[in-house]
């Protein structure tokens, strides 16, 4: 029998994310798994989180806020408040925290878009997900989006 308690989910709240995180959902709910929610901040100067004036300390601080934000209503919106579900923020590179969230929260399945990274699809659309299927000690599940 297939036990799975411990769902990750990585998004970069694209529309593609989006409609990968019902893939996540259903894994979640029909296991009666806790769901973890994963964005990394590579790069606090980015469009995605709205610039603000200030050194690059304060373009971080609102990367984190935007990020939280955008997680919160992610949680309210799409996963009704579930409270098996934990949002979870890192800031650097995207391959290594999700490595990291895989051993510190004892993953059983990575459940994640082909598209990550508007700036960086062609590469990590053959990339990332590769790269995890053959470094991740769980199952990972990719995505198409058919939008």
């Amino acid at each position: 029998m297939v036990v799975i308690q411990r769902v990750l989910f990585t998004t970069d709240f694209s529309p593609e994310a989006t409609d990968a995180l019902s893939y996540a959902r259903e894994f979640a709910e029909k296991f009666g798994a806790r769901l973890y929610v994963l964005h990394v901040i590579e790069d606090p100067t980015s469009k995605l989180y709205e610039m603000v004036s200030g050194d690059y300390h304060a373009l971080d601080r609102n990367a984190r806020e935007k990020t939280q934000e955008r997680l919160a209503r992610l949680h309210r919106e799409q996963l009704q408040n579930s409270p098996n579900c934990e949002t979870l923020v890192e800031r650097g590179e995207l391959y290594e925290h999700i490595l990291k969230a895989v051993h510190e929260k004892h993953i059983d399945v990575i459940v994640m878009s082909a598209h990550t990274h508007e700036g960086f699809r062609l590469h990590l659309i053959s990339n990332l997900p590769e790269k995890l299927v053959r470094k991740a000690p769980c199952h990972v599940f990719v995505i198409h989006y058919a939008g």
